[in-house]
């Protein structure tokens, strides 16, 4: 079975398995009320606006390379219900929510989606961000208009949501006060790495290093493979469970010790321990920002979540669930 499959099951039907349930119970009801499907068959109609079957079956293939399904026959009856749910769920709400960016007057202007399409293109190079559509098989024109529309809506939450949202020093300070051992720093290392392609070439090195004729740092700049080789080699501080579970015997190495060859699925690696920082708790001033922001994102979604019911409550959704179950 496919990473997709699993990866699909366990997204899918804990978000919205109760209402699918709901949806297979009215189809059943009905089995034989629509005769035949076709791309012109309307779904739903919200405020007027009607989904079709195309639309949905086109939403429904997105969320499959979403989620890296090659093979929908692995997926139960249940789980394509889930998924139909979702895209129709996701095709209301992007109605809903262009309707009330138009009714608040927010526009997307051509300098912000240039911005923001420059930034995305500088994430890949040269024409690699055309051969990613390509390989994901989305057309140009497809991708664009869902991502202006995503930027809109965007602009919409930000206008209409975050910008009334917002977190005292109080509930900042309380939160910290409350939750002390989220702020617990563990023990700390720093060290240097050398990180080679072979066994035979580690011990070469460590025979090197052994010998004390030749400094860590030195050989890490002519031989390891790793980023920080060119900066001897320097990993900086880390804690436990911040790099793989193979390095976790550094942190019994005494300041200045080398440790023995370790090897991972990247090579063969030799570490030097130049400092150690002991456990301790972290006080305010370092904890504030990041309790800061995930107080004010916790924020930002409550009140999302609240304005999306009501803009929902005022519009006239119609779901015909015959056709949404029949629908493949």
């Amino acid at each position: 079975m496919s990473k997709g499959i699993h990866k699909i099951r366990a997204i899918l039907k804990t978000q919205c398995v109760v209402i699918c349930i709901g949806f297979l119970f009215l189809a059943c009801s009905r089995p034989n009320s629509v005769e035949s499907i076709s791309d012109h068959t309307v779904v739903a109609v919200v405020d007027g606006s009607e989904i079709t079957a195309e639309v949905l079956r086109d939403e429904m293939e997105v969320l499959l390379r979403q989620f890296r399904v090659k093979d929908e026959s692995d997926m139960t009856l249940e789980e394509k219900l889930i998924l139909k749910t979702k895209g129709l769920n996701r095709i209301i709400q992007s109605i809903i929510l262009d309707k009330e960016a138009a009714l608040a007057k927010v526009y997307l202007s051509k300098d912000e989606y240039d911005e923001a399409f420059n930034e995305v293109k500088s994430g890949y190079l040269e024409d690699s961000f055309a051969k990613f559509l390509k390989a994901e098989e989305i057309l140009f024109e497809e991708w664009e208009k869902k991502f202006k529309n995503n930027m809109l809506i965007k602009k919409l939450i930000k206008v209409s949501v975050n910008s009334k949202v917002s977190v005292s020093d109080d509930q900042v300070k309380k939160y910290y006060d409350d939750h002390q051992q989220e702020f617990l720093m563990g023990e700390q290392v720093r060290s240097l790495q050398i990180i080679v392609a072979s066994e035979d070439e580690a011990r070469t090195i460590q025979k090197q290093l052994k010998s004390g004729k030749i400094d860590f740092s030195a050989l890490a700049q002519e031989h390891s493979l790793g980023p920080e080789g060119p900066q001897g080699g320097d990993l900086g501080y880390f804690e436990v469970g911040q790099m793989p579970e193979e390095f976790d015997s550094v942190f019994k190495l005494k300041i200045n010790k080398i440790s023995e060859t370790i090897q991972t699925p990247y090579g063969y690696h030799l570490f030097k321990v130049v400092d150690k920082k002991p456990a301790r708790q972290m006080n305010f001033e370092e904890s504030k920002k990041a309790i800061y922001d995930q107080l004010l994102r916790e924020e930002q979604s409550r009140a999302f979540e609240n304005w999306l019911v009501k803009l929902k409550d005022k519009s006239d959704i119609e779901i015909r669930h015959d056709v949404l179950a029949q629908i493949n």
